[in-house]
């Protein structure tokens, strides 16, 4: 008899951001060059690696890492936009698309001119055997990215 498999939970992260859903939407997306941590979250570190950013705001598009050298790595493509409340995108970064889990996105206007966004990482199972380490290791880097996002203080419950 085979042991019964449970899911794995996905990582949910919950932050309020100092600005309207639009300012919060465009920051996330078309900003995120500006405030993703290349140095750390990336492939090509600090000593590789330019920026990041998504192609395009649409189904299909990627989000690419630029190099150096003028390489790029594929992180993931846009499943869904629905801007400024929701981005969807798979997320393979370092691995072959057909690992990829999925990045749900949502803004949320929280009150005050301030915008409540989700982030939940799902679809570890993909990742095999490695899967819970990953969601682990993943787990804490969210804090990071998402500090990054909304500022050093930030509460990623």
């Amino acid at each position: 008899m085979e042991p019964i498999q449970f899911p794995i939970p996905p990582v949910v992260k919950t932050v309020t951001y100092p600005g309207t859903l639009d300012e919060a939407f465009e920051r996330f997306t078309t900003g995120i060059a500006r405030w993703w941590p290349l140095a750390t979250h990336s492939l090509g570190r600090a000593e590789q690696a330019v920026s990041v950013e998504f192609e395009r705001l649409e189904v299909g598009a990627h989000l690419v890492e630029r190099w150096r050298t003028g390489e790029t790595a594929i992180w993931g493509t846009i499943v869904a936009v629905d801007s400024p409340h929701r981005l969807s995108f798979t997320w393979h970064v370092g691995r072959a698309p057909d690992t990829a889990q999925r990045i749900e996105v949502s803004f949320d206007p929280a009150g005050e001119g301030a915008t409540r966004i989700t982030l939940v990482h799902s679809g570890w199972e993909r990742l095999g055997d490695k899967a819970a380490a990953q969601r682990e290791n993943y787990d804490d880097g969210w804090n990071e990215v998402l500090r990054r996002f909304v500022g050093p203080d930030a509460d990623c419950g």
